[in-house]
């Protein structure tokens, strides 16, 4: 269930998002028992940003499992992403979202993931948005510093289009050793803007966020929704699956770019479903390409 991303880097194959964590209304106790059982089914890797639940709240949440049991830290990959700006209670005289990739910025909020993950460095740093007003020669000293710091160990890009990866990649000395983007049954853009090839060529594993589009898979809003389930349903009768969710992770991982997936839940059930998924009968090629026709892909 690893993915190498460089050299002797690894990742787990299913990753936990946390970007809910703060809605799971987990103790601490209940919090640290999770991680272990997550760890105990080979999902080692844990994905954050520093806006989730707020101003590093979810960052803080996850770091008390840390400060309670910090042997875990050992048996773990920590992702963290920053340059959104929002307003929060730290930043209230924020009017407008906008995007920061600035030295300072960059520096000041990896030390306050540290400080809030209860931990000294971060595995993996991801760009999370791209900034338009970027100066990449700045980034790449940024990038370097952290890394010269032993604070950061790798380094990747979130919701980057081709063009805006090549450019920041043309400048950084390090390797981006992976993207992070959505991709869904609901949502093909990326297919669509030539991300997904452009991971083939770079010999980038993809990260997939929101797989599940956020619930809408499950109670569709509209005919497109509807159509998706009930081709979903379909398939997963074919494939004598257990729920329509194990189509849908079946159909992210056929990719040969070799994807990962991050699960933003706390359902135990659920992620036993996406474990489930990574084995057992293989989707057929007319069944994958029936799922991106009906999510609006034109082939020719």
């Amino acid at each position: 269930m690893k993915v190498n991303l460089q050299d002797n880097f690894s990742i787990s194959k299913l990753v936990i998002g946390c970007m809910r964590m703060n809605e799971w209304n987990f103790s601490i106790e209940q919090s640290v028992e999770f991680v272990e059982w997550c760890i105990e089914q080979g999902i080692t890797t844990f994905d954050h940003a520093d806006i989730y639940g707020g101003n590093h709240h979810n960052e803080a949440l996850f770091g008390e499992v840390l400060k309670m049991k910090t042997q875990l830290r050992n048996e773990m990959e920590i992702i963290t992403k920053c340059s959104i700006c929002v307003r929060n209670d730290e930043n209230p005289n924020i009017k407008t979202r906008y995007f920061n990739t600035d030295r300072e910025y960059i520096i000041n909020q990896v030390n306050k993931s540290i400080e809030k993950l209860n931990c000294d460095y971060i595995d993996l740093l991801l760009i999370h948005m791209h900034d338009l007003l970027v100066n990449p020669k700045e980034l790449n000293d940024t990038l370097n510093e952290l890394r010269d710091k032993g604070k950061v160990r790798y380094f990747g890009l979130s919701n980057h289009n081709p063009l805006e990866f090549d450019t920041l990649q043309k400048y950084a000395d390090v390797k981006f050793v992976t993207h992070q983007f959505m991709l869904h049954p609901l949502g093909i853009e990326n297919y669509k803007n030539g991300t997904m090839t452009h991971c083939l060529k770079e010999g980038i594993h993809p990260m997939f966020w929101s797989p599940l589009a956020g619930g809408r898979i499950f109670n569709p809003t509209n005919a497109l929704e509807e159509n998706m389930k009930n081709v979903l349903e379909g398939i997963r009768q074919e494939l004598h699956l257990e729920e329509i969710d194990e189509v849908i992770y079946k159909w992210l991982l056929m990719h040969s770019s070799d994807p990962i997936i991050v699960l933003g839940t706390g359902n135990r059930e659920r992620i036993k479903r996406a474990i489930h998924s990574l084995g057992g009968m293989h989707m057929t090629r007319e069944q994958w390409y029936k799922i991106l026709i009906d999510a609006g892909y034109n082939l020719w």
